[in-house]
């Protein structure tokens, strides 16, 4: 196989969470006095990248870790409710394993939100489950890669926003970015991945030599 490890996103790459955290966002700026977003709006924040929307909300930067403890609190509430973002990734991700490659989970949710969906998704493939800051995923990567001792090129992270590219490139790690989550595929493009997918399938391929 061309990559060892693929390491994936989780939300809105793995699992649908879109509408979960659209009603958890609204409870966040109710606590902490962000902007309303009305349904209508959810396509204008696609183009943008995590820290554009922060500045378009006028979220302040010392209520960020907050809030996302906050927020993952309350998903865990409705994490029993979540289902995959693709039928096939369960399928996609049992051939991935078997033929040798080792998966992993890296994200900004809690490993508990992300085992609990696992676990009643029956998705059971995933060697580890690694969670990081908003913007703190390419340290992350450098400590997988230090202690797992691999090589940057060995792995493959697939994510549905600009951060995850941003995050792979600061890593020297290649990134295929989603076409079915959070960020439009006009603003992954602008980002340069170095794959971009319309079905997890199409990982199968690109792990091939």
């Amino acid at each position: 196989m061309k990559y060892k490890y693929v390491i994936f996103d989780f939300d809105g790459t793995l699992a649908d969470t879109e509408k979960i955290n659209f009603n958890i966002f609204q409870q966040l700026s109710d606590k902490y006095n962000f902007k309303k977003v009305a349904i209508d709006e959810i396509h204008q924040l696609k183009k943008m990248s995590a820290k554009e929307v922060i500045d378009f909300l006028g979220i302040k930067k010392r209520k960020i870790p907050l809030a996302i403890k906050y927020g993952k609190k309350i998903l865990k509430k409705d994490i029993h409710n979540v289902k995959p973002c693709k039928e096939n990734i369960k399928t996609i991700l049992g051939k991935l394993k078997d033929s040798g490659v080792k998966l992993g989970v890296l994200t900004t949710n809690s490993q508990n939100n992300v085992n609990i969906f696992l676990e009643n998704n029956q998705i059971d493939f995933f060697d580890f489950v690694e969670s990081s800051s908003l913007f703190g995923k390419e340290i992350k990567f450098k400590k997988i890669i230090k202690n797992k001792k691999l090589n940057s090129q060995d792995i493959l992270y697939v994510g549905d926003e600009i951060r995850d590219i941003k995050a792979a490139h600061l890593s020297h790690v290649k990134i295929a970015s989603v076409t079915w989550g959070y960020n439009s595929i006009e603003a992954l493009k602008r980002h340069n991945p170095d794959y971009l997918i319309n079905n997890p399938e199409e990982l199968l391929s690109i792990c091939q030599y």
